[in-house]
């Protein structure tokens, strides 16, 4: 059972990362992987927010995570926008992204150099809590509470506003935010500052737990597509399941057989849902077999 507690708070984690994933994949249909290296880039912001000026942590981390939000935008209206309203294809946007992927994962190692960082919220090391043989540590009682959160502010977000709307709609039906009186722009734009918001704020709970360097970007884009693909892509409850199950497997399969199979589990797990159930597990969009 505590296997499956710490797989399920990794997992939150995880799902943070592939709900604002899926959220920006289902309006755009390209895979944005400098999307990882952005929420890299605002564990850097926090850390230098917090130990260098000394703003507190849960501040930091959002303003750092607006930050981010902004700086996804601004990629999207000067880079992407001008190559999409060309025709470009998904794998020009792909291309082109993986290159803005290197340029900032190199531009990160040149002012924070290429060393491993980890967070704390406290200067203090707190016990854990215990309950039914249970131990959780107060920063993954932080983690859980905060991604529980935001996956519910997503959750109203989505379902209740006017913009939340537009944004469903946008993938399936781009006609029909023009007839809910939005623009297109303006709704990838929203896309795109929620989806880098989110994943700047679940990068910087990873490295609570975990330190980070400016490569793991690409891991962490990898492990939102995969959390994506086994939940549904394009799917917001497939990318929540989806994260949460690949948590629970990669801790299973930490426990048995170390830290180091902790990638292999995970494109394993992904493998069996190409194989046998390519559609994930809230089947949204078809994906070839």
């Amino acid at each position: 059972m505590q296997i499956i507690l710490n797989g399920i708070i990794i997992g939150g984690i995880y799902a943070l990362i592939a709900l604002g994933f899926n959220l920006i994949f289902s309006s755009v249909r390209f895979y944005h992987v400098l999307y990882g290296v952005l929420a890299i880039l605002g564990v850097y912001i926090t850390r230098f927010l917090q130990l260098d000026i000394g703003i507190n942590f849960f501040i930091s981390a959002i303003i750092a995570a607006f930050a981010i939000g902004f700086i996804s935008l601004l990629f999207w209206q000067f880079l992407y926008k001008p190559m999409a309203d060309k025709k470009a294809s998904s794998l020009v946007l792909l291309v082109l992204s993986f290159g803005s992927l290197i340029v900032v994962q190199n531009l990160i190692a040149l002012i924070w150099k290429n060393n491993t960082y980890s967070l704390s919220i406290t200067d203090t090391i707190k016990e854990g809590y215990h309950f039914f043989g249970l131990t959780i540590t107060f920063n993954q009682l932080v983690i859980l509470i905060t991604s529980l959160i935001l996956v519910i502010l997503l959750e109203l977000f989505l379902h209740k506003t006017k913009y939340g709307l537009g944004i469903r709609a946008i993938g399936d039906n781009p006609e029909l935010t023009t007839i809910l009186g939005l623009k297109t722009n303006k709704i990838i734009l929203i896309v795109f500052f929620i989806g880098s918001f989110i994943s700047s704020l679940g990068a910087t709970l990873i490295s609570l737990e975990i330190g980070v360097r400016p490569i793991y970007g690409l891991m962490l884009v990898l492990k939102a597509i995969i959390a994506s693909i086994i939940g549904g892509i394009g799917s917001m409850r497939g990318a929540l399941l989806g994260g949460l199950l690949l948590g629970i497997v990669e801790n299973i399969g930490i426990y048995f057989l170390g830290g180091g199979w902790q990638s292999t589990t995970a494109f394993v797990l992904l493998t069996v849902f190409l194989l046998f159930r390519p559609q994930g597990i809230v089947a949204k969009y078809q994906l070839s077999r």
